[in-house]
């Protein structure tokens, strides 16, 4: 087996809006308090190559997925059906494509575009042999964040919620023995700052520094699981929901970072075989469609701030006529090893939602990525029926024409079932 790590910087080299919040739609971030990265991991077991890269982003439009896929197969050889691209969903970073319309920058996207290629190439063309291993282990760093309330769930934090506490980790060592990558998977929104205007990695990327210290020459690569209702459990104070400082944050990632340290340190972990596969699919998720007054009342409304929730119903109003009532939801298999897999679903995902996609794989192993592009958060049938932000509130955040219909459990499991006996299959 062989393996390709590389990392480059993407911490803007230029004046960018914020992305994140409405609450900070139009402003500008005022200093970087740590960097932000992409990084790739290339896995190669000499008869299929795939790679896995993460961006210290929001997230992006798909767009970028596409162009990263067609260039790593025309430059490198590698099918663009074996990659996946996700984003941490820090919400300290700079504003993008595929999110509050109108605050990115168009010198910024040509950077990470550059700095995203570059990080391929070196990954790609300095490769080493080396082992890989798999395991997990559980922690109580995050917290539901819908409490019922008055027949509806609100923004607030609810201990009793359901969240994903699984912290999945591949470690990668050379033939010396050498720790030269982690890959990291847990659940939980990167919200723990709160509102604020300096430019952070936030959890994901200190807990990525620390591992990167203890383990000299190796890279550390997070990958957002299904955090879609969960916020971090050092911001819940009482009934609401309070910003962080950063020597909270670093208490939070320190413990992650430690447990994942013991882990592998007293190898607790698997050793993975590689025999790589992919399949990349669409999944159509049906809308209930929202007659045009909804969004005109929004745009009108004299008491709603010329905002970016303001400027989003302004944008579906503009092309209401042109957008269908379905929404593609981008998706991807890849298999690692006979018995592990990595399961990938765009948008914002909430943990029931893994639940429903765990429940194709049977008993094999699965590290589930979500946070592939800015569709939409990707509710249950559950969350549907309960309303609630992730159901209905977010509709005009991320310009839908109206929410999601029920049906998308069945859809879930129909689907990715489907595509897992079709990577069975090519071995037959």
């Amino acid at each position: 087996m062989k393996f390709g790590i590389a990392k480059d910087l993407i911490t803007p080299a230029m004046k960018t809006h914020v992305g994140g919040y409405g609450t900070l739609y139009g402003q500008y971030s005022v200093g970087i308090h740590d960097d932000l990265y992409v990084k790739a991991l290339v896995m190669d077991d000499e008869k299929e190559r795939a790679v896995l890269i993460s961006f210290d982003l929001l997230f992006h439009d798909y767009a970028l997925t596409e162009t990263l896929a067609d260039y790593v197969e025309t430059r490198h050889g590698i099918p663009g059906e074996n990659l996946i691209v996700s984003y941490t969903h820090t919400h300290a970073g700079p504003a993008t494509l595929g999110y509050d319309s109108g605050q990115h920058c168009d010198e910024y996207e040509a950077f990470i575009l550059q700095r995203a290629k570059s990080c391929l190439d070196r990954a790609c063309s300095n490769v080493f042999e080396g082992t890989m291993s798999y395991g997990t282990i559980e922690g109580d760093w995050n917290m539901n964040r819908r409490r019922p309330t008055d027949g509806k769930p609100i923004n607030a934090p609810n201990p009793e919620g359901d969240r994903d506490t699984t912290l999945s980790i591949l470690s990668i060592r050379d033939q010396d023995d050498a720790h030269r990558a982690l890959l990291l998977n847990y659940s939980c929104h990167p919200v723990a700052l709160g509102a604020t205007l300096w430019l952070s990695a936030e959890y994901p990327g200190r807990m990525c520094q620390l591992l990167e210290a203890e383990f000299y020459g190796s890279m550390a690569i997070f990958f957002q699981g299904a955090g879609g209702c969960c916020r971090p459990k050092i911001a819940a104070d009482g009934k609401a929901w309070k910003a962080c400082t950063f020597d909270e944050l670093d208490d939070m990632a320190t413990a992650m970072a430690n447990n994942v340290k013991r882990a592998v340190c007293a190898d607790r972990l698997q050793p993975v075989e590689l025999h790589l596969a992919a399949r990349q699919f669409v999944i159509p998720l049906d809308i209930e469609v929202y007659p045009r007054e909804f969004f005109a009342d929004i745009v009108n409304d004299p008491d709603v701030p010329d905002s970016s929730h303001k400027n989003e119903a302004r944008w579906v109003l503009e092309h209401y006529d042109d957008m269908g009532d379905e929404v593609p939801l981008h998706a991807a298999i890849m298999r690692l090893s006979d018995d592990l897999y990595v399961a990938f679903l765009c948008g914002e995902v909430p943990s029931p939602v893994k639940q429903h996609v765990l429940k194709a794989f049977g008993e094999k192993n699965v590290i589930f990525i979500g946070y592939g592009d800015a569709t939409a958060y990707i509710p249950d049938d559950r969350y549907i029926t309960e309303g609630g932000y992730e159901a209905e509130g977010s509709v005009v955040e991320f310009r839908q024409r109206g929410c999601f219909k029920t049906g998308v459990d069945r859809k879930l499991i129909d689907t990715y079932s489907k595509h897992l006996q079709d990577i069975r299959a090519q071995d037959d």
